[in-house]
């Protein structure tokens, strides 16, 4: 099971309530929406959302994965979990419950602490996008409010317009005259950062921080880089850790068959993504996300693509 980096959230009662998302969330970049319960509260995180309660033990992860069928689907909720902090297996096969739903329990430790995970995801019946959802609490304490809050958030998943899938993507688009100019030989940044301390004794406190960038060059070629870190402590569990990515290739802005614009990596692997582009005020939008634009001219060679 994936992205378990960032279930120490959950481990203690969810303490964390800036941000304060209440109410339904859209989200293109992960390709869904879906609805915070009553009484719950949502924060974004590396890779999606945290949602929690203030007086129910455990919080909900909300994420988008890609699989490419049904079989893969199951295939995933079936591997166990062993990287040294956490250990988590099936207590059953995962079972298929209606229209492409996996559902799976894992019982096992974090840290030390004893934990169950209760994890469910619907396929996509078109292009194998998934909203992926893990409860998790320690065992003793597994209640059936979070259980609930579980289905409640997984029924109101409805799936949204989205970056294609890489496997699925022809390149045969036009080119956005408009962008290509705009994003030539510049930089893209996205800068992330969340903080919060402990509100009460044993519950989590901590942060994570992220920084992306993307340097497109006038050549056609872009390189990438990604950096992230978390801190979470509490009084029974706590986790550092960080993570960097790299990539290359050719860059085109292009115009999709809706109508809309992309800007459309083509990795040096074969591998291809696209980020829907927006401009509103002067400031540019990718997925929804606000990046920053820098070049050489505007902002010196500190915020300048790295280009030869």
């Amino acid at each position: 099971m994936q992205r378990l980096v960032l279930l120490v959230f959950a481990v203690c009662s969810f303490g964390a309530r800036a941000q304060e998302l209440t109410g339904e969330q859209r989200d293109t970049g992960l390709g869904f929406e879906f609805t915070v319960p009553e009484g719950w509260v949502g924060a974004r995180a590396e890779g999606g959302y945290v949602i929690g309660h203030m007086t129910v033990p455990g919080a909900i992860l909300i994420s988008g994965e890609h699989h490419a069928d049904l079989e893969a689907l199951v295939r995933a909720f079936s591997e166990p979990t062993n990287d040294g902090n956490s250990v988590l297996e099936a207590v059953q096969p995962p079972e298929v419950i209606a229209d492409s739903t996996v559902k799976v329990v894992q019982t096992g430790t974090i840290e030390g602490t004893a934990v169950k995970v209760i994890g469910i995801a619907k396929l996509h019946p078109r292009n194998g996008n998934t909203a992926n959802l893990l409860a998790l609490a320690p065992g003793d304490v597994f209640g059936v409010e979070l259980e609930a809050a579980l289905y409640a958030l997984q029924e109101s998943i409805r799936y949204v317009d989205a970056p294609i899938p890489m496997e699925t993507v022809e390149d045969d688009a036009d080119i956005d005259r408009i962008w290509q100019e705009r994003l030539s030989g510049t930089r893209l940044t996205y800068l992330e950062s969340y903080s919060s301390p402990a509100p009460t004794e044993g519950s989590i406190g901590g942060g994570y921080s992220i920084d992306r960038r993307i340097d497109l060059c006038p050549e056609g070629h872009y390189k990438t880089g990604s950096q992230s870190e978390h801190n979470f402590s509490g009084s029974d569990v706590s986790a550092y850790g960080s993570d960097r990515t790299n990539g290359s290739g050719t860059w085109r802005a292009v115009v999709l068959s809706d109508g809309s614009s992309a800007l459309r990596l083509q990795a040096l692997d074969g591998g291809m993504r696209d980020y829907h582009l927006g401009f509103e005020d002067g400031k540019t939008y990718l997925n929804g996300q606000r990046w920053y634009r820098t070049s050489l001219a505007a902002d010196g060679p500190d915020y300048a693509p790295d280009c030869p």
